[in-house]
């Protein structure tokens, strides 16, 4: 239905040949006053560059497409404005702010509207990855946990994976660099797949999200957005280090970013180490040290018509596999068992403008070499080549009369998996995907409304087995599903009200399917379900969000119901030495939501007041509880900014306290676990008065070496303790220099 749109938005994209220089240029005054605010921030969404204003509240950019962007433009005690620009007609334009006191707001880029967070549809947490990292996490999926209802299931100090309002593994859908992150996501002995240098942020979508991003969106998306390009004609980057004195972690990052012209490129390199962590009574958990190495480049190049991105990333995990046994060592180097975990990723992403349309086309692969070394053999027991060959095609019409847009797409993937190593998990397969959607949104003032549906198919097929004594027939399977969303947001100058209804589905993945083994670092002999069927969840959600000059608060509360819900249970009997569990399928209902408080008073601006709740829960048709669902957390945190301009600067200070409630709604295999608190305190300095000053920051987690044990430790079992007093320092020291515009930069 919508090709023929397509293909002549094409048509007219490679018509268009004239290139030419730009130039464009801005004025950021005060709404009421007019006076000129002078370096505000300056973000061109499409491009993903901006600029600073000078001191009288102008800016220029050059080599943009002369064709309709978006621009993000914020500064202290303002509210962020987001405005399209047709720069085919506009080539000057002054923009006025409005007077706020509340956090300034990001425009959002994991949907298709490119809007502010309140401003879309989706209920959508967008956080900047620098204040996650204010408690100096110990890997990204642990700074992601302190967005409310995420949390993250770990395996020690280094290892954890997402959990989205209950839901985890393949339920959930991981961005980077544009595309999806295939790394096995069934196991959960190993981490998120993602580093964290070159990372400006998160955007969290929570519940079904199958209509942007097909199977297994069916708990979430994580979707992290690369850390913009250097401003025009410049040269700018960072070196950062962080110390963490309970694992004896540094980590250590490069960035260099160059833009010259119409070219820019961003350069980054990690280096993490660290030893194995030690509890609150002072015994190191052993084999629990990691490392990590990761390299990224980004490569784009604009011309009139046309924004190009290639992005490659190379991230090497070397995980211990923590034992029950403890001892009392710092080593670094890993012993058996351990992983070393292998990630290649590389994304080409394209944006055409024809007149008021624009195709978004995005191609990429991941390959994950996944191997495990737990006996005395020279190679791997276990080695998982797993090959991902992504693609996706969205055309955004023109405005159709003034408040209709509709945007359409094909989404797919090719995937393969093949073993390597004397040991098999799953067998050799291929994984195929295809997904076609149409989207329609209305734009009338304060209200946006939006609907649409999708139709996806899935191709399973796997090779015959050999699994120890058994051999397991090949297999052949097709899944597909149609799913629809339906939501609308009013925004209001102080109340945003957000509705949404949408469904979702996930294919079993070939583990659940297939698998036939013990599965190490589980005790478990699995056997997989050759009749599993597809999970299909249908969830309704709502959003108040009142903004008042002084205090904000937000209410998110959902309910999912999901059909087909797959889980392992015990089969009573021993297999090779180990229990036998067995997938099996239930339907499963999970409902809570998440609050928030934010208060800073009229007389003091630099104090703030935050708090947040979260809490899901659980069960299946009968009433039992599911497993690994995350207690109730209640987060508090007094912060102190200061402004006042000095050689040294006290930025930040701030306490934080978290109060993990008691988990008694155990499944029949697991055990409840006990409340906890922790305390957290940190500052942050700045030395010197220019625009790139040294930042360091230090502070201590768990203050008071307090005992417990989350309830998604996957150590729990064994009754090892999570992380006691860790302090922690890091220091980053920036660099920018101007280069001069040469004639060729035309």
């Amino acid at each position: 239905m919508f090709l023929r749109p397509v293909l002549s938005s094409l048509f007219l994209i490679l018509a268009a040949s004239v290139l030419f220089a730009q130039s464009f240029s801005g004025f950021v005054k005060d709404q009421q006053s007019r006076a000129a605010i002078p370096f505000a921030n300056v973000y061109f969404v499409d491009l993903e560059t901006g600029t600073t204003a000078d001191i009288n509240g102008k800016f220029k950019i050059e080599h943009y497409p002369s064709k309709n962007v978006r621009v993000q433009i914020s500064a202290v005690g303002y509210k962020t404005l987001s405005e399209g620009l047709d720069l085919s007609e506009l080539n000057e334009k002054v923009f006025y702010l409005e007077v706020s006191h509340v956090d300034l707001e990001e425009i959002v880029v994991s949907t298709h509207a490119g809007r502010l967070a309140s401003e879309n549809v989706v209920s959508i947490d967008r956080k900047n990855l620098g204040q996650l990292q204010n408690t100096a996490a110990a890997s990204l999926a642990e700074a992601i946990a302190e967005i409310p209802g995420v949390e993250q299931s770990t395996t020690g100090a280094g290892i954890g994976k997402p959990v989205i309002r209950g839901l985890s593994g393949n339920r959930i859908v991981v961005y980077a660099q544009g595309i999806r992150v295939e790394n096995q996501q069934w196991g959960g002995e190993h981490g998120l797949g993602v580093g964290d240098v070159g990372i400006e942020g998160v955007e969290v979508i929570k519940g079904p999200a199958s209509l942007l991003y097909g199977s297994d969106a069916l708990g979430g998306v994580l979707y992290f957005v690369s850390e913009r390009y250097a401003e025009h004609n410049t040269v700018q980057g960072y070196i950062r280090t962080r110390g963490l004195s309970n694992s004896l972690g540094n980590v250590n990052n490069l960035a260099v970013k160059l833009h010259k012209g119409r070219l820019k490129l961003n350069t980054f390199a990690t280096y993490g180490s660290n030893a194995d962590y030690q509890q609150p009574d002072g015994e190191r958990v052993f084999n629990t040290r990691f490392t990590e190495k990761n390299l990224k480049v980004a490569l784009g190049y604009d011309l009139t018509n046309w924004i190009s991105n290639i992005r490659y990333s190379y991230l090497q995990n070397d995980f211990g596999i923590p034992e029950d046994t403890l001892f009392s060592t710092t080593n670094r180097i890993p012993v058996r068992p351990f992983q070393t975990i292998a990630n290649h990723s590389i994304s080409w992403e394209n944006t055409l403008f024809a007149k008021d349309a624009k195709l978004n086309l995005v191609g990429g692969y991941t390959g994950n070499r996944r191997k495990e070394f737990e006996g005395f053999s020279n190679g791997a027991e276990l080695d998982m080549d797993l090959q991902t060959y992504t693609y996706s095609a969205k055309w955004y019409s023109p405005e159709i009369g003034k408040n209709f847009e509709v945007i359409a797409g094909v989404q797919g993937m090719y995937q393969s998996n093949l073993n390597r190593g004397e040991e098999t998990l799953i067998p050799d397969g291929k994984v195929g995907d295809i997904g076609v959607f149409s989207l329609l949104v209305f734009n009338k003032k304060k209200l946006t409304v939006q609907t649409g549906l999708r139709m996806d198919q899935r191709q399973i097929n796997t090779l015959e087995m050999q699994a120890v004594a058994d051999t397991l027939a090949s297999f052949s399977k097709r899944f597909s599903n149609l799913n629809y969303a339906l939501g609308a947001v009013h925004k209001g100058k102080r109340l945003t009200l957000r509705a949404n209804l949408s469904s979702g589905f996930r294919a079993p993945n070939t583990s659940e399917l297939l698998s036939h083994g013990v599965h190490e670092g589980t005790n478990r002999f699995e056997m997989g379900n050759r009749d599993l069927k597809s999970e299909n969840a249908t969830q309704v959600d709502f959003t108040l969000d009142h903004q008042m000059e002084h205090l904000s608060f937000q209410i998110n509360p959902f309910y999912n119901a999901i059909q087909n819900y797959i889980f392992l249970a015990p089969v009573d009997s021993i297999k090779d030495g180990s229990p036998v569990f067995e997938y099996r399928q239930r339907n499963a209902f999970l409902y809570g939501g998440e609050a928030g408080v934010h208060y800073h008073p009229h007389s003091i601006h630099w104090l703030h007041f935050e708090t947040n709740i979260s809490t899901v829960l659980a069960e299946d048709a009968s009433g039992t509880p599911l497993p690994l669902i995350p207690a109730t957390k209640l987060s508090s945190t007094v912060k102190l900014e200061f402004e006042k301009e000095a050689n040294i600067r006290l930025v930040e200070l701030y306490v934080q306290h978290k109060y993990v409630f008691r988990q008694d709604r155990a499944s029949d295999f697991e055990t409840p676990s006990v409340d906890y608190n922790l305390l957290n305190l940190g500052f942050s300095l700045e030395f010197g008065t220019g625009e790139h000053p040294i930042e360091f920051s230090a502070g201590v987690k768990n203050v008071l070496n307090s005992k417990y044990i989350d309830h998604l430790s996957r150590l729990k079992p064994s009754g090892i303790l999570n992380q006691g007093i860790n302090f922690y320092a890091g220091l980053t020291i920036p660099f920018e220099k101007k280069i001069a515009e040469t004639p060729e930069d035309e």
